[in-house]
């Protein structure tokens, strides 16, 4: 065994060099550590998500004559859409069950941006706080134990920035026509209806609700209220706003985001203030889903 490498297993906190990393990598993988976190929905949700984004930006930067998925692209988003999964991590006070979950999710998350050659100093810590964390609460098994300074090993080397388009899973929904889903935003919260889910089990279409939140409402204060459109410059009227979404694939939602408020709803939100074109739907990601949200500005109650 190389003595760099020895030296890392022997719990030396020297930050490799790039000779040393390709060392590193036969150690252990990126998907080994996701499987050793035994995290349900968690990691391969997080793993998913990291992968939309960083497949757009590498599109976009390789038109730009950059080199790999950006920081700027992919790490804000994927921090943002997990706030609220990984704030227990942050609270020493959480019960000891929600705070190992969110060290999971951190794990997830910084093993996911690491493999597409991306990484975040923040994130990357308290990963490596969960990892001990874990060990010390004895939460995961005698493997992952043993693998503790591999895996750390792994996630402070030097990321290496993508070379081709990293690939997702199959689009798939667990979510039905007529759930009513309330989105979580720092400091309120955004409504939507799912029309149907085309398929099968696909896409759901979902249509967002003008009013908004400060708190988690009750189903009977949205349904039957008015829809939310998308308005264009230059026109005295917004638009009726149809999403088709994938990768909105869990509910609970992973990153505690998400929630289901009631289900087999048949009455629609009201659209008939809005101009319909007659449009099935815009297609959009679960981050477009997100941004679309945060346009929601029909008042908070």
């Amino acid at each position: 065994m190389p003595a760099e490498t020895l030296a890392v297993l022997c719990g030396r906190s020297t930050i490799p060099a790039a000779s040393e990393r390709r060392a590193y990598a036969g150690l252990v993988r990126h998907q080994q550590i996701l499987d050793r976190l035994a995290a349900g929905a968690v990691a391969p949700t997080a793993r998913d998500e990291v992968r939309i984004l960083a497949q757009k930006s590498f599109f976009a930067a390789r038109r730009q004559g950059l080199e790999g998925a950006q920081h700027a692209d992919v790490v804000p988003a994927v921090k943002e859409r997990w706030h609220f999964a990984l704030d227990a991590a942050r609270q020493p006070c959480a019960p000891e069950s929600d705070r190992m979950n969110a060290y999971k999710a951190a794990i997830a998350i910084a093993t996911s941006l690491h493999e597409v050659g991306l990484g975040d100093h923040e994130l990357t810590e308290l990963a490596i706080d969960g990892i001990h964390a874990l060990n010390d609460a004895v939460w995961l098994g005698d493997d992952f134990l043993h693998r503790t300074d591999d895996m750390i090993a792994l996630l402070r080397s030097s990321p290496v920035p993508l070379t081709r388009k990293p690939t997702t899973r199959e689009t798939i929904t667990f979510t039905r026509g007529g759930d009513l889903l309330a989105i979580r935003l720092r400091g309120r919260w955004v409504v939507g209806h799912i029309h149907l889910v085309d398929g099968p089990n696909k896409h759901p279409h979902i249509e967002l609700y003008e009013r908004t939140f400060a708190e988690r409402p009750d189903p009977s204060e949205v349904i039957g209220t008015r829809a939310w459109g998308y308005s264009y410059e230059g026109r005295d009227r917004a638009n009726v706003t149809r999403l088709i979404v994938s990768g909105l694939r869990h509910l609970p939602d992973p990153a505690e985001q998400i929630h289901l408020l009631a289900s087999g709803v048949v009455v629609l939100p009201d659209n008939s203030h809005l101009h319909d074109e007659g449009i099935v739907g815009t297609h959009v990601d679960v981050f477009e889903l997100l941004e679309m949200a945060r346009s929601v500005n029909g008042g908070t109650f």
